[in-house]
């Protein structure tokens, strides 16, 4: 006869064991539920509580009871996403006669398209829906996007946020050196070598740099750069902001995961966040790239390139920090201050 064992419960129970990441949010109002309730607990009256954690008798019951059927998940913020999402309002015989339009002219966008569609058809269509129809039409296919045109090449997939990288957030700003270092890379032209990709790094908070040239931008070399930066920076790299660029992704990003440094990745197309490297690329651009006149060697052009950092950093005198160096305002301004 079969005998069935029973496990105590506590050798299979784990239901106490929560090991998922809330927001912030959930956790405040968790903290304030618990603060009221102790504030109840000790005879304070409900209506006092509750104005003394500025939260509705409405909002406390609800986040009671959320918290009460599904623990810190309850107290999450809900989706806003409506409902009933707007959908297509057009005809078909609208987006036939925007497709045809397109197929005639292919390069045209919703501006031209709408005036030639008010042209042949007598009738006004708003710039935004002809831009809808063009998209819903690109989506799908059924028109190719100006650049496969152009180009050749289809528009960039979306970078995909599923290891040690993180989006960039609107507002974020270095506060201290080390802090976001800004990371670029460049195509540079050397007299009599050719062509060769420079990387440079830069603290926007000293306007500290470092700089290395290679053959290619590939991420191994950019993995490399980050051991560079590492040396040469008098303080330690406490965060990096990037573009998308595919240099920064693979053996880049597991080299900062390794070195247990944040990676942000900027929105694309947008430069100025990254200002103080772009500045710093014009400069070894022009004052040095450009008055190149040694051995058209890239075991030279390193040795060169790391006399021209020092020069940067110790030499030339800088706008931005009041005309000092970044080794000068980071030894005299910043750490005595």
């Amino acid at each position: 006869m079969m005998q069935t064992r029973i496990l105590q419960k506590k050798l299979y129970q784990i239901n106490s064991i929560d090991e998922t990441e809330y927001s912030k949010i959930a956790y405040e109002r968790k903290d304030k539920l618990d603060k009221i309730e102790l504030l109840l607990s000790e005879g304070c009256l409900e209506s006092v509580a509750l104005e003394a954690m500025n939260v509705t008798r409405a909002t406390y019951y609800r986040w009671k009871k959320s918290y009460k059927l599904s623990g810190l998940f309850g107290l999450e913020d809900e989706s806003k996403r409506p409902i009933n999402i707007r959908k297509p309002i057009w005809p078909k015989d609208i987006e036939l006669r925007i497709y045809h339009l397109r197929k005639k002219y292919p390069l045209w966008g919703k501006q031209k398209i709408a005036v030639m569609y008010e042209r042949e058809y007598k009738t006004k269509i708003s710039e935004s829906t002809i831009g809808r129809i063009l998209a819903k039409l690109i989506k799908s296919s059924k028109v190719p996007p100006v650049r496969l045109i152009l180009y050749g090449k289809r528009d960039p997939k979306k970078r995909v946020f599923n290891s040690h990288a993180q989006r960039w957030k609107n507002g974020m700003k270095a506060n201290k050196a080390g802090e976001l270092i800004q990371v670029d890379h460049m195509t540079v032209h050397v007299p009599g070598f050719g062509y060769a990709k420079h990387f440079s790094a830069t603290c926007p908070v000293t306007k500290y740099a470092a700089y290395q040239v290679y053959q290619d931008a590939t991420s191994k070399n950019a993995a490399d750069f980050l051991e560079h930066i590492k040396q040469t920076f008098p303080f330690p790299i406490v965060s990096i902001q990037v573009d998308g660029g595919a240099e920064f992704m693979a053996h880049f990003e597991n080299a900062c995961k390794k070195a247990q440094i944040p990676l942000f990745v900027l929105p694309p197309r947008c430069p100025e966040l990254n200002g103080n490297v772009e500045r710093s690329n014009g400069t070894a651009k022009y004052e040095f790239y450009a008055q190149y006149t040694a051995a058209p060697n890239l075991h030279i052009i390193r040795k060169k390139l790391q006399k021209f950092s020092l020069f940067y950093n110790f030499e030339r005198p800088h706008q931005g920090i009041g005309l000092l160096t970044p080794g000068q305002f980071y030894e005299e301004i910043y750490i005595r201050s």
